[in-house]
């Protein structure tokens, strides 16, 4: 199996594996799906994901309580789901054979921002001497704030489903470009991460959807970036903010081969016009103190009113 076959077969696993989460009632309280699955899903296009992206929904976060209940009640859920799923495949292709949990980091985040990753070790009877096969992997992030909008039921596949809106979207990649910049990581004193400049590629896919002539969807981005850099201590004086380092920037978007559906310079200009229109918008200068306490978790609750 080439590497072209190997994203292709993920694909069609995770495809499966999304769907049998969303057919099970309890995964669909717990879980609100984000990330490139839900982002082609908000914008019709079809395109391959190497895992699926989830945020836990901070009811179900509260009604858990403790990481350590959140993550019982997946172990349980989680696997019981995917399995019922294949079997009721006519025929039966896929297996899960094991379903490995780990914590991101391995020992508690000092502010409560604990990721549960999940890898699905699963077995395919189309290919039965094929030993080794990827783990279909899916990411569960801790809970957050968000504006009462910023999620919806979409269909996927047929099933009714709960998913970021697209605004939500924009605001969040916008906020997770930040993160990964230099004066973000030097104020968590975090250690260097790669710039995330697929966050820029899929932010001009947006604006290619939705022009910054859309005043209404822009104006809701801007409060979903406002609250999503509140959740996370995410500080940006302005548009001058996110062009921290950007020849360097530039140079790992030009090198990503998997950025072609937008070449650079329409990524800067959608950048450009989306934190211009956000200062005419008067969303600028953000600045967040961090508290000196741990915050665990289970105390991460949901934004209902717009700010």
């Amino acid at each position: 199996m080439n590497p072209q076959q190997q994203d292709r077969w993920v694909a069609e696993v995770l495809r499966e594996v999304m769907t049998a989460m969303m057919h099970d009632g309890a995964l669909r309280e717990a879980l609100v799906f984000k990330g490139a699955w839900v982002l082609n899903l908000h914008l019709g296009e079809i395109r391959h994901s190497m895992d699926i992206d989830a945020a836990a929904e901070p009811g179900w976060v509260k009604e858990m309580g403790s990481l350590d209940n959140q993550e019982a009640f997946l172990r349980e859920h989680l696997p019981r789901a995917v399995r019922r799923h294949f079997e009721r495949q006519n025929p039966v292709r896929f297996t899960m054979k094991e379903a490995k949990f780990d914590r991101n980091p391995a020992d508690h985040h000092p502010r409560g921002w604990d990721m549960l990753c999940v890898k699905l070790v699963v077995r395919d009877q189309r290919m039965p001497n094929v030993l080794g096969l990827p783990p279909a992997k899916l990411e569960v992030a801790a809970a957050e704030s968000y504006g009462p909008d910023a999620v919806e039921m979409r269909d996927f596949l047929g099933v009714p489903s709960r998913v970021y809106a697209l605004h939500r979207i924009a605001g969040e990649k916008l906020r997770a470009y930040l993160t990964s910049l230099p004066e973000y990581r030097a104020k968590m004193r975090g250690g260097d991460r790669k710039f995330r400049v697929k966050d820029l590629h899929d932010l001009a896919r947006i604006v290619r959807h939705r022009p910054l002539k859309d005043a209404d969807f822009w104006a809701k981005a801007m409060r979903e970036f406002r609250l999503a850099c509140e959740s996370r201590y995410v500080d940006c004086a302005g548009p001058e903010t996110f062009k921290q380092d950007w020849a360097e920037a530039g140079l790992r978007y030009e090198q990503d081969q998997h950025l072609t559906m937008v070449p650079f310079p329409e990524a800067e200009a959608a950048l450009d016009e989306i934190s211009a229109a956000f200062a005419w918008m008067g969303v600028f200068p953000l600045a967040f103190s961090t508290p000196p306490t741990f915050c665990d978790r289970s105390t991460t609750g949901r934004e209902n009113e717009e700010t």
